[in-house]
This record gives C-alpha cells, structure tokens and sequence, in this order.
C-alpha cells in the first residue's frame, strides 16, 4: 500500500476520525486501523477496514501496517503518553506523512508537536469550549456540534483554488471562505495577505453537506 492512512487506536475517537475520512470519500480499503485488543480489530475488520493487532509503539507492529509508505496517520489512542511514544515511532520511520494526534490534556499538546505530530487536538478542552458556547448561546453551541458532523447540515471542506478564483478574493468564491492555506501557512481570510488568492492556494471553506 502507499499514501495509504493509518488510523492507531479505534475507540470512540479513532472511528470517528474514520468515520469523517469515508464521508470525504476516502476508500475504506486504504484505511488500516493498528489496535492492540483483537476485539476491536475484529470490529475494523467486519468494517470493511485492514486491521493490524499489535501494540503501535513498536516499530514492527507500524511496519506490518505499511506505515512506511503511508500519506496520513491517526494517532488516537486511549492514554497521552501512549500518544507520545508512537507518534515518535511513526516519525522515526516516516518523516513525510501528515500525523495528526489526539490528547486528552491540554498540558500534554506541547510535547505532541515536540515529537512530531503536526496537528493536536485537544479532546477535554475542546469539549469544554463546546459545552461553554452552548451554555451562552445554544444556536451558536449547535452550529458548532453540526461543523463536527460530517455530512449533516454543514460541512468544513478544504480545496484547491480554481483558476477563476485565481487573482480574486476570497469574498467572491461561490461558498464562504473561513481561511486560506498558503504553503504550511494558515491565513484567516481577513488578514491582506489572504486579500487575493493564488493558484497554488488551498482555501478553507463552509458549504452545505
């Protein structure tokens, strides 16, 4: 396999995450979840997903899931320091794929990016930040929980820019822009750098599922 996504852990986080890859479009036979518990790669399995059973900070077991190869990695498993040590273990044989890693405390994001996860999610805080919004304003906490949902009312889409868009802003594309992605830069559609797109821009969009 290659460019393929590998997906360590298949709690309630991991199959999610697998759950928002299918509804893009991602074809679940290039999806490998590694988790240490036979049930649960059982469970992946009758998913129609690869499962490898091992523990994923070893690096014989991320070498039976291809991990070598692979263009994205998942790093969802149920402790922090279990995230930490694979996520070192996946940058040790793969320094090019996208890793994005979850943890349960904010405390421990820090030492994620340190080993080489490009993306943390924070899980405790951004539920926290959710229940807060929703206690101050339920439309808003609503919104929010429906953005999360894939496929359901609204979606958060990332694309390329079209060669009409080239040279416009990011105002005049067909569905709201939110951000633009210019290199490994993130740029909020309001600031002027973001004023008039370029061809090689991705842009982050709002549009209905």
């Amino acid at each position: 396999m290659r460019e393929h996504t590998v997906v360590v852990g298949y709690g309630t986080k991991g199959r999610h995450a697998v759950a928002t890859l299918l509804g893009q479009g991602v074809d679940r036979r290039e999806i490998v979840v590694v988790d240490p518990q036979r049930r649960v790669i059982d469970q992946a399995t009758r998913d129609g997903l690869t499962g490898v059973i091992g523990d994923a900070t070893r690096t014989e077991t991320l070498l039976r899931a291809e991990l070598p190869t692979a263009g994205k990695v998942v790093v969802a498993p149920e402790r922090d320091d279990t995230a930490v040590l694979v996520t070192l273990t996946v940058r040790q044989l793969n320094r090019g794929a996208t890793v994005v890693a979850a943890v349960r405390e904010d405390e421990n994001a820090p030492l994620l990016r340190q080993s080489g996860a490009d993306v943390v999610v924070t899980s405790s805080s951004s539920a926290g930040r959710l229940l807060g919004m929703s206690m101050l304003s339920p439309h808003a906490g609503a919104v929010m929980e429906d953005l999360l949902t894939y496929g359901n009312g609204l979606d958060v889409v990332e694309r390329p820019v079209t060669r009409a868009e080239a040279g416009h802003g990011p105002r005049e594309c067909a569905d709201l822009v939110v951000a633009v992605v210019r290199g490994r830069r993130v740029l909020n559609y309001t600031e002027p750098e973001a004023a008039v797109l370029q061809l090689t821009d991705r842009v982050i969009t709002i549009r209905p599922a």
